[in-house]
């Protein structure tokens, strides 16, 4: 069901989101544009990618042991760190926000209500961020864990996720264990990379956990494996879905 390169392509040469979407519906991926209208504004589209990737990941954890599930749900939260941050901070809300049944409970202008809103639900753990005493969120992580550190809400995250964990057998673990140094040198050579170099970046982080998938067959590393190969390529489709259906609504701002 994965896009492949030839989809890729089509993509790439597609004109309007419509031939975007006829693109995908053609092929084996077509589960991935499920729910996507055409007709829908940005905010739409993206949250229809968004949705998906957390039925992906609920269906995914079905799959699970019960030992394992709750680490497996806590890879929801990745896709929400960034408007985490938004939240944390002053600025005014973005109205996609009250648009989203997993959000909009957050969409609180008073930042006091906000955070105890984000303190008494499934975010909980990434507060701690806020509330330390140290930087506030917006800081480089670089500047406080070094180069390859991770961003203070990503490293929170990766903290509880960690904590999630049941007892393992060490092969278990180490297969984990090369899964997230895999993913946090990817991080940390993109940050750095030119425009032109963060899509293959991207396909070689796919390959290496496409292999490492194979390599743990059977352990719960292969589930996180495919989830993350899955979130790669949503990214994928939201980005080429996302710059057609903002050139169109450009360009019907100008016919007004």
């Amino acid at each position: 069901m994965r896009p492949d390169e030839r989809l890729s392509r089509q993509l790439h040469s597609a004109r309007s989101l419509q031939a975007a979407v006829d693109a995908v519906r053609a092929t084996a991926a077509a589960p991935y544009v499920a729910g996507v209208g055409l007709s829908g504004s940005i905010d739409d589209i993206e949250l229809a990618f968004r949705q998906h990737l957390r039925a992906r990941i609920r269906e995914v954890t079905t799959w699970a042991p019960q030992g394992w599930q709750a680490a497996l749900r806590w890879t929801e939260v990745l896709v929400d760190l960034p408007i985490v941050q938004h939240l944390l901070g002053d600025a005014p809300l973005p109205r996609w926000l009250r648009l989203d049944p997993h959000l909009a409970v957050y969409a609180e202008d008073d930042r006091v209500r906000r955070r105890a809103r984000l303190a008494q639900g499934p975010l909980a753990p990434l507060l701690a961020v806020a509330t330390s005493g140290r930087s506030t969120p917006r800081r480089s992580a670089a500047s406080r864990h070094g180069r390859d550190g991770l961003h203070p809400l990503l490293a929170a995250w990766q903290a509880h996720w960690q904590r999630c964990w049941p007892r393992c057998g060490d092969e278990q673990r180490r297969s984990l264990q090369r899964l997230s140094r895999t993913v946090r040198a990817h991080l940390a050579a993109f940050a750095t990379l030119p425009v032109e170099a963060t899509a293959p970046a991207r396909e070689r982080l796919g390959e290496r956990v496409r292999r490492q998938l194979h390599d743990a067959a059977a352990q719960p590393a292969s589930l996180f494996a495919y989830l993350l190969l899955v979130a790669l390529d949503v990214e994928r489709l939201r980005g080429e879905f996302a710059v057609r259906a903002t050139g169109r609504e450009l360009l019907a701002a100008e016919a007004t």
